[in-house]
């Protein structure tokens, strides 16, 4: 059942969850992008209508930079000019539609990435696009999804936080609760 279109009430043998849909869904883009690095081939859904992506030229040599990246999770894009690109394709379990600001935003905030510790470009891109393309708080969700979002969130290395540390649900044991009613 989802609450408030942002939360994900899973019962257990133990109690309920109460996941959150965008830190659950970040942990679960940060991971496939982790096994792409690896050599996991995340397939990339060709657009039918490319988009071109023109930058400015300090944003174009960071593109630049990336693309291998980017290629290796999903991405096809490629030079198309000065400080041009085009977007052939993008990873195929995301929604197609805003993948040219999606990229613009992912620069920006990669040019602008702070963290406690030096995280690699790599690291850094993984992060960044995971938190992007995830949910947003305020999404409906069918029962399938919501299914799938949580089978997919406990296949994951570390399904109880995001990558940066958050939690990704919370745990309410039925002692727990019966303790709040009993008063």
């Amino acid at each position: 059942m989802q609450l408030l279109n942002t939360y994900i009430i899973a019962p257990t043998n133990r109690g309920i969850l109460l996941i959150n849909q965008q830190s659950a869904h970040e942990r679960i883009l940060y991971d496939k992008y982790v096994a792409a690095a690896v050599g996991k081939t995340i397939t990339t859904q060709r657009s039918l209508f490319p988009q071109t992506l023109q930058l400015t030229t300090q944003d174009a040599v960071l593109l630049e930079d990336l693309t291998i990246d980017l290629n290796q999770m999903g991405y096809q894009i490629e030079p198309f000019g000065k400080d041009a690109f085009v977007i052939q394709g993008t990873p195929a379990d995301l929604p197609p539609g805003n993948e040219k600001a999606v990229l613009e935003t992912v620069l920006e905030q990669f040019k602008n990435f702070s963290g406690e510790r030096n995280f690699s470009k790599r690291e850094k891109l993984t992060r960044l696009l995971a938190t992007q393309y995830a949910i947003k708080p305020g999404t409906p969700l069918t029962e399938k999804e919501m299914r799938k979002l949580a089978e997919e969130l406990f296949a994951c290395t570390q399904p109880n936080s995001t990558p940066a540390g958050h939690p990704t649900y919370v745990e309410f044991r039925k002692e727990y609760l019966e303790k709040l009613f009993m008063g």
